[in-house]
């Protein structure tokens, strides 16, 4: 603009300085002279809050886009579970209902619920879960039989239940049941003993070992009608196992292994017959069987090896189902790392490991720490 008098009154009568804010469809939000903090901030925040959020261009804001990073314009959601179909291949109305974990349908198109879930619901149960596809995602849901949100054993019961007795699935536990796992260690046999008042149908736990145990687990002999299946994670062994038939439950099962292998029970699960999990206490014997009782508190058990290169595994109880954070410090009292993070942690003996290949040799402090306590040692890292 060549006339000066026309750029100083382009946006209103005023003087430099001159403050403009325009809209993202090129509107002239707000014009005035002079600095109004106030209004500017105001004016501003209210124009981001209007911008379109239409990432796919779909006709729909992100807020209320049942897909926002997908084009559907049509939002059709058939499962209406509040995800489109666009974006949530899991079709929870017409395909993977639950129970149908394998999502396979007959020639008319209909869900099918079979032996072959079960199998599907194990696996599932047995894969890695640190890289979820979408399909796992579609078993998860379909695996949740009692509704819970906790896909486990007691789900396997349940489906099981749901096949062969067309039965009510549960979630409730019985007030006053509940049963006792135990692990007795010795240099000749380790022997872990499962009992409960309620039979049991089905349970899983993970086996800190100290040797291969997968052919001692190949030589248990279960009771009739049942089936067990186990997965590896380096020295960890997480077994499930369950009565196919839904009649050969029982009040007490054992099983061996060799003497001195295993180091630790944990994560354990116990089902009963109908399909409701049966709360456990652990116990431990040692040697001369008796009894290693559980800490009243949180309390790191053991590190080893100690001292370590690269790895350590951090063995550690709690009595009470809790949130446990764990973390590793220097010297220098920095946290170095955080291998859990206020996760909610059921009572028992856990073990976590700690890769510290990229760490200087020294000395560290692991800490474990709930609500309610903290508890720390020293491990040596020598390189």
């Amino acid at each position: 603009v060549d006339d000066i008098n026309n750029v100083y009154g382009l946006f209103g009568i005023g003087y430099i300085p001159h403050n403009v804010i325009i809209g993202g469809d090129g509107e002239v939000l707000y014009s005035d002279a002079g600095y109004n903090q106030t209004a500017i901030v105001s004016i501003i925040n209210q124009a981001l809050e209007d911008l379109p959020s239409d990432l796919d261009e779909d006709g729909f804001d992100a807020d209320e886009d049942n897909c926002p990073d997908h084009y559907n314009p049509s939002q059709a959601d058939v499962d209406e579970d509040g995800g489109g179909d666009a974006c949530d291949i899991c079709d929870n109305a017409n395909v993977f209902i639950v129970g149908n974990v394998n999502g396979d349908l007959d020639t008319d198109n209909q869900p099918i619920i079979d032996f072959f879930d079960v199998i599907a619901l194990l696996d599932h149960l047995q894969s890695s879960q640190s890289n979820p596809t979408a399909i796992s995602e579609c078993e998860h849901q379909a695996g949740n039989i009692n509704s819970d949100n906790n896909v486990n054993i007691i789900d396997v019961v349940n489906l099981v239940n749901m096949i062969l007795f067309e039965g009510q699935t549960s979630n409730v536990v019985p007030e006053g049941d509940g049963g006792i796992v135990s692990l007795t260690s010795s240099p000749v046999i380790d022997n872990i003993v499962l009992e409960s008042s309620s039979e049991i149908g089905g349970f899983q736990f993970d086996i800190v070992s100290s040797i291969p145990i997968t052919q001692d687990l190949d030589k248990i002999i279960l009771p009739q009608g049942w089936s067990m299946h186990y997965s590896l994670d380096n020295d960890v062994c997480r077994v499930f196992a369950y009565d196919h038939t839904g009649k050969n439950s029982l009040d007490k099962i054992e099983l061996d292994f060799q003497g001195g292998s295993i180091r630790s029970l944990q994560d354990v699960i116990v089902s009963s017959s109908n399909g409701y999990e049966i709360v456990t206490d652990i116990k431990r014997y040692g040697s001369e069987i008796s009894e290693i009782s559980l800490p009243d508190r949180p309390t790191i058990q053991e590190l080893y090896p100690n001292p370590f290169n690269p790895s350590l595994t951090i063995s550690f109880s709690v009595p009470t189902e809790t949130e446990v954070t764990v973390t590793v410090y220097s010297m220098l009292g920095e946290r170095v790392a955080t291998l859990l993070n206020n996760s909610y942690t059921r009572p028992g003996f856990h073990h976590l490991k700690w890769n510290a290949a990229s760490y200087p040799s020294g000395m560290y402090f692991i800490k474990v720490q709930t609500p309610s306590y903290i508890d720390t040692k020293k491990a040596l890292l020598i390189k």
